[in-house]
């Protein structure tokens, strides 16, 4: 899909495995319902990710592509994203999620040492969104359902 860069418009062919064609949808989806699509550096240091409300910016770092992480990188951003409607405020989605008592107990690993008891249940619902097979397809529903289209 095409994320804007301040420098120029970036194809991310290849970097999706058989999940390009439903990235490309989700994209156009987000940036239809008034989302910004960067890949760059987030504003956040040493992030790989980052999604900043105020803007309705999500930012995938390239280098997250070059370590694999890319795709999951972008389900969490967008996760996000759909969090923040209607209001412009994150609040979780209500997914249900199935996890192996490994991933889970991962992430539980992860959101004690690395993110505030506040934004725990967004965090947790992005990534264990980000493991499924089904995210896109979720991520396109929620976005349907929560969010309202710009023009």
């Amino acid at each position: 899909f095409f994320f804007s860069s301040r420098r120029r418009h970036t194809r991310l062919q290849g970097d999706w495995s058989s999940d390009v064609c439903s990235s490309d949808l989700l994209a156009r989806d987000l940036q239809r319902h008034g989302f910004q699509l960067r890949l760059a550096p987030p504003p956040a240091p040493q992030a790989y990710g980052q999604y900043v409300p105020s803007s309705r910016t999500l930012w995938v770092a390239p280098i997250a592509f070059e370590l694999g992480i890319g795709r999951q990188t972008f389900l969490h951003e967008a996760v996000h994203a759909v969090q923040s409607c209607p209001s412009g405020r994150l609040t979780p989605i209500g997914w249900t999620l199935p996890l192996t008592p490994v991933v889970r107990q991962e992430i539980g690993g992860i959101l004690t040492n690395q993110y505030h008891h506040g934004s725990r249940l967004l965090e947790q619902e992005a990534f264990a969104l980000q493991g499924q097979a089904d995210a896109m397809a979720r991520l396109s529903a929620a976005l349907k359902a929560r969010c309202r289209p710009r023009p």
